[in-house]
């Protein structure tokens, strides 16, 4: 862990042993925070920290713990209190998706992903949006997805986490902002990281067909967005697009046609 100022913010980063997590995590390092980054891999997630530590000579601390565990956010909690770490900054980046037919897919790897995309998520959430309303200041940036736009067959519990996330961040934005307090969702489309395998959507024709962007792009817009004090950002003009044609075109015809693309 590199040395540095005991003034410097504290950013807190889930997910943060790849994709946008990782980028996200040099945006954030080189605009000064001392980063903590928490993810399930504990290889990789060190190896993260070592590199952005070395590169952007900052204080970095990896905290390696798997978010769909029981008490995980209290877990969490207790090894920020036991380091005298207390975030001004909040990234909910962790989380996964699985494709297939919500009936054939595990149902426990379901309901993990309904802990980790949703519980963890707002439980974390909440503990520090208390205490930032209490300070007068922080932020919070929770990472959605245009899948939260509309429900997704062959992806039915991922899409619904995702809608999830955009409306409780979407009104929690509204809610904090006259306490100093900038939340913002950031809404990715398709994106060049290890998403897309772990989910089984490699050979999926929506992922082929749609234009994706690199984690790296994703966070410049998103951490651009959020230091604009922006509720809600849509990484990209295609991805735009793409939400709006979600809200306005007729469910029985885009439904259908997502799930043939997806399935």
């Amino acid at each position: 862990m590199a040395d540095g100022p005991s003034t410097r913010p504290v950013a807190l980063i889930t997910g943060a042993s790849g994709g946008i997590g990782e980028a996200l995590a040099y945006k954030v390092g080189g605009d000064g925070y001392k980063l903590v980054l928490v993810a399930r891999n504990s290889e990789e997630l060190n190896r993260v920290a070592g590199v952005i530590a070395t590169k952007l000579d900052i204080p970095t601390v990896a905290i390696p713990l798997d978010l769909t565990a029981p008490r995980a956010a209290a877990t969490l909690e207790y090894e920020l209190s036991k380091r005298d770490l207390v975030p001004d900054l909040l990234i909910n980046n962790a989380g996964f998706g699985l494709r297939g037919a919500a009936t054939a897919l595990d149902h426990d790897a379901q309901i993990n992903m309904i802990d980790l995309n949703i519980r963890t998520l707002t439980e974390l959430t909440l503990r520090h949006a208390r205490d930032m309303k209490r300070r007068g200041k922080g932020g919070i940036i929770n990472v959605s997805s245009t899948a939260g736009y509309i429900p997704g067959p062959h992806m039915a519990v991922y899409y619904a986490t995702k809608a999830y996330v955009s409306s409780f961040t979407e009104a929690l934005a509204v809610e904090m902002k006259p306490h100093g307090v900038q939340v913002t969702s950031v809404v990715p489309g398709v994106t060049k990281t290890d998403f897309q395998r772990r989910a089984g959507l490699e050979e999926a024709l929506l992922v082929k067909a749609a234009p994706s962007m690199s984690a790296e792009q994703v966070a410049e817009i998103a951490y651009s967005g959020f230091k604009k004090r922006k509720n809600v950002v849509i990484t990209g003009g295609l991805n735009w697009l793409t939400a709006y044609m979600f809200r306005i075109m007729p469910r029985r015809l885009l439904l259908p046609i997502l799930s043939r693309m997806q399935g």
